[in-house]
């Protein structure tokens, strides 16, 4: 009698559990982080594995679930998980020695939040430089009642057998081992061949480096961790949506599609109006939800994601049949960049003032560098003005329409409550050659406080007065 007594107490508590779970609707994942040994180059390289895979599991969650996420670190160095994007009490947010404790070596965490929010994300490591050898993964988060449709994620990174500690340190000292690697160094020997030797005396007049357009070689690009792959079988008129991540350590990528019209439908998670365009370029961190149509003559479709340098490129093939390859994107002109930023730079090193041009990404400061738009050779700023003064560029190719931020507009309204708004006004600084970063002149060491009162309306004014693309994240913020 006592035994079946216990039986039904168990079977009670075990259902009582299971309820409490459904109202709640707890999601719950368990992840193994372990050191591991990868081989993308013909090299065995040490790298950090999450439940034995790189990239990181795609954690899926319902608007209105309770994420539960145990962290189990098998390593003998600390960690951390950053969930990028996501709104959450602060002391989840992940970032080690800011808002949440590190994640000892051979310990366990425990992250706990509600899911406010719907739409795609990532995750990645903030401890050093993780997050270059593995630890990043992505999130998926579906509207309740949402209708099944067919959907790809697509996780952008790269790759180099160099340790990224090596990396970083190359980089505070300027060289040009990337650029010979990536046969870009614009010697005085290549600028003498190619006509441009009087651009490359001003170039040293002015005492600035090559025209950079990303600073680091990779020997990789990868889309879920191979540099090709295959998605789901879909026939002819499938209409899929891709949700693509850039959880690249430092490149952008260029996004095309072999099968015709690229629709973006939402970025960084939000919904928008959708907008047809032939490309579109991802800045680290960012995502994009788009969604790409089959055609109907029986191919596969190749959606090719190019480094910003044009050096490499990862592939997402969908469809069945014979392979429909995406135009590859040619070199750069360097010696073009040079010209123009000869152009923009005074001889102190500031940029000259662009005006509301260089807003939204309205103006793309690399358009005179691409063979593609430009078709012949273009020498001054004017004519880099006129050909980004719109989204349509006329080039070798016809018009290409290429997706800048001011095309991107909200289908709901997102008028802020009628008070005032405080504006803060922050400029990128810092120093190319020894790369080191500050907002208004202030390293992060020097002044980590940005104060702001909740309920108040903040107006952020960014200006870049540097030669590079500088990606800036609010860690558990949404705005306009």
């Amino acid at each position: 009698m006592k035994k079946i007594s216990k039986i039904l107490f168990s079977i009670f508590v075990l259902s009582v559990i299971i309820t409490t779970a459904k109202s709640q609707n707890i999601k719950e994942y368990n992840l193994y982080i372990n050191d591991t040994i990868v081989n993308y180059t013909g090299k065995n390289k040490k790298a950090i594995a999450v439940n034995g895979q790189i990239p990181m599991p795609t954690l899926y969650f319902t608007e209105g679930d309770t994420a539960i996420v145990n962290v189990y670190n098998n390593m003998h160095h600390e960690t951390s998980i950053h969930w990028h994007g996501l709104l959450l009490p602060n002391e989840q947010d992940g970032v080690p020695y800011l808002t949440t404790a590190p994640i000892e070596p051979m310990s366990t965490h425990q992250f706990k939040f509600v899911i406010r929010q719907s739409g795609t994300y990532w995750y990645h490591s903030h401890t050093m430089l993780q997050e270059q050898i593995g630890m990043y993964g992505a999130i998926v988060i579906h509207k309740p009642d949402e209708p099944v449709v067919n959907e790809e994620v697509i996780l952008l990174s790269e790759w180099s057998d160099e340790n990224p500690h090596e990396i970083e340190h190359s980089l505070h000292y300027a060289n040009d081992w990337y650029a010979i690697k990536k046969n870009a160094v614009q010697s005085y020997g290549e600028a003498l061949k190619s006509g441009n030797f009087k651009t490359k005396l001003a170039n040293e007049w002015k005492r600035m480096n090559a025209m950079d357009v990303s600073d680091v070689y990779y020997e990789r690009f990868l889309i879920n961790g191979a540099s090709e792959q295959k998605a789901g079988t879909y026939k002819a008129g499938d209409k899929v949506r891709l949700r693509i991540i850039n959880g690249s350590a430092s490149t952008y990528f260029w996004l095309t599609y072999s099968g015709g019209k690229i629709s973006v439908v939402a970025s960084d998670g939000m919904d928008v109006e959708p907008v047809e365009v032939d490309r579109f370029i991802v800045g680290t961190s960012e995502t994009y939800d788009v969604v790409v149509t089959i055609p109907a003559d029986g191919r596969a479709y190749e959606l090719l994601a190019t480094s910003e340098d044009r050096t490499g490129s990862a592939s997402l093939w969908l469809g069945d049949g014979m392979k429909q390859a995406a135009k590859p994107l040619p070199r750069l002109k360097y010696f073009e960049g040079m010209k123009m930023m000869n152009d923009m730079m005074t001889m102190g090193g500031n940029m000259k003032d662009m005006g509301m041009n260089m807003s939204l990404q309205q103006m793309d400061m690399n358009t005179v560098m691409y063979p593609e738009i430009t078709g012949g050779e273009m020498s001054d700023m004017s004519s880099m003005q006129d050909s980004t003064s719109h989204a349509h560029h006329s080039g070798e190719q016809g018009d290409i329409v290429t997706l800048n931020y001011a095309m991107l507009k909200s289908p709901v309204k997102t008028t802020l409550p009628d008070v005032f708004f405080r504006t803060l006004n922050f400029e990128l600084t810092g120093n190319m050659n020894r790369y080191v970063w500050t907002i208004n002149n202030k390293t992060v060491s020097e002044s980590d406080k940005i104060l702001i009162k909740k309920g108040e309306n903040i107006r952020i004014v960014i200006y870049n007065n540097s030669m590079m693309r500088h990606p800036m994240h609010l860690h558990g913020h949404f705005f306009r």
